[in-house]
């Protein structure tokens, strides 16, 4: 008796499964989240001094463009120079503060 109550569940929810659910056969609405390269923005854009001060040439150069991009008007039109003006401030402030705010045209 076990066994057969055992299968017909299993049947019944493999019926239900296949003929009552949609499953992702439908469009789903709303606001997309953001795809991963999207993520990587924000965190750039978020970065502490404590973090920028670890980061190589590279990186800083990076952080600074995504700041740019992110809407700084100021930084965008020439994001080289801004890496070292933020590397000597982000010695002066405290190192929890996000690069974007210590920059002009922070503080949004």
């Amino acid at each position: 008796m076990r066994g057969w109550t055992t299968t017909a569940g299993l049947a019944v929810a493999l019926a239900a499964t296949v003929f009552g659910v949609d499953g992702c056969s439908r469009a789903i609405g709303g606001t997309a989240v953001a795809t991963p390269g999207q993520a990587g923005l924000a965190a750039k854009v978020n970065t502490s001094c404590r973090d920028y001060m670890g980061m190589t040439q590279s990186e800083r150069s990076d952080v600074i463009a995504a700041i740019g991009e992110d809407g700084n008007k100021i930084l965008a039109d020439n994001p080289d120079q801004w890496v070292a003006v933020a590397s000597a401030l982000c010695r002066f402030v405290d190192p929890g503060a996000a690069v974007k705010d210590i920059l002009p045209g922070g503080m949004r």
